[in-house]
């Protein structure tokens, strides 16, 4: 699990509380793979889900807005209540 060859990589300098840099190394040893990839991997998984939240929200907001302009209804919980009776 090296380094691909002929890709270019960012160094980046990181600093974990001892007990997460123990539980990392120990997972890391197990599985056999270095912390450098464990931390990649990590890291693009994060950033995955922050993107997808982003872009959850984004649409939650044009569509807001979308609704807004035009003049679309809203409903109160009350009112979704009263049409299911629920």
């Amino acid at each position: 699990m090296g380094r691909p060859v002929g890709k270019t990589v960012n160094t980046v300098s990181v600093c974990f509380k001892p007990e997460v840099f123990a539980r990392m190394n120990a997972y890391c040893a197990d599985r056999g793979c270095s912390r450098s990839w464990f931390v990649t991997k990590a890291a693009e998984m994060y950033l995955n889900a922050c993107l997808e939240d982003k872009a959850d929200y984004d649409a939650a907001v044009a569509a807001w807005k979308e609704n807004e302009e035009s003049g679309g209804k809203t409903y109160t919980l009350e009112e979704i209540r009263g049409e299911l009776d629920l």
